[in-house]
């Protein structure tokens, strides 16, 4: 009986550990280090991400709204399709207006900045949600927002295009943690995404939510794929 007791409680062990490492997580992140407003290396979990050294890369950013229950892209560079009420003032109440400007691709790049062609960031002010998808696989997702006070929730986007659970932003709270790194009178605030299984991209709910960057570390598999990629692409230039 004693022998049956012990094999159940390390069973019962294991199965909570496994629990642990499925439940996608959003944990804060301040250890950045940013050079005349561009990201150079971010620390998490006790390893440092290098950009330089190719560490972690970009994907691409779209701004979406909803109207009747339908989610609408928004192009970049396109103004805000509606002038007239009700959503002249955007689909989500709370925020100041639609920012046209502000484009999704301004969160593309490792840029601290909040105007310009290149500086921007990506504001989804009014509007109902933002999302990133990188051209990999990833278990890891860094996002870094202007001032951390937009209430909202944050989703993994898996290959398949299916949503993982919808996990809390809570505005001037957890995740946002502080990198102490100032943007035009607002400090630069920083959370992660960790996935339980490998995903393809994140989407954020947070209407007033200003993305100045968005970044994930490829998984091993999918560095090797891109690296093969990248061969093949020398080979047929030569």
């Amino acid at each position: 009986m004693k022998r049956f007791t012990e094999k159940m409680v390390v069973v019962i062990a294991a199965l909570a550990c496994v629990g642990a490492v499925r439940a996608d997580m959003l944990v804060g992140v301040s250890g950045v280090v940013v050079v005349d407003n561009q990201i150079v290396s971010i620390e998490h979990g006790g390893t440092t991400y290098v950009i330089a050294n190719g560490d972690l890369g970009l994907g691409t950013t779209t701004r979406w709204y909803v109207v009747d229950d339908v989610e609408t892209l928004w192009p970049d560079n396109t103004p805000w399709p509606y002038t007239e009420a009700p959503y002249n003032l955007g689909t989500v109440s709370g925020t100041s207006t639609p920012k046209p400007l502000d484009i999704g691709a301004h969160a593309d790049n490792w840029t601290f900045g909040t105007a310009g062609a290149t500086n921007g960031i990506s504001s989804i002010d009014g509007i109902n949600f933002q999302q990133t998808i990188f051209p990999f696989e990833a278990n890891i997702f860094f996002v870094f927002e202007r001032g951390g006070n937009d209430n909202g929730t944050v989703q993994a986007i898996m290959p398949g295009g299916e949503l993982g659970p919808a996990l809390t932003l809570t505005a001037n709270g957890a995740p946002y943690t502080n990198t102490g790194v100032n943007i035009s009178g607002q400090n630069a605030f920083g959370y992660v995404l960790v996935t339980d299984m490998p995903a393809i991209g994140l989407r954020i709910t947070a209407s007033g939510h200003d993305a100045m960057s968005v970044s994930a570390v490829p998984e091993p598999a999918s560095m090797m794929l891109l690296a093969l990629g990248g061969l093949a692409l020398l080979r047929r230039r030569s």
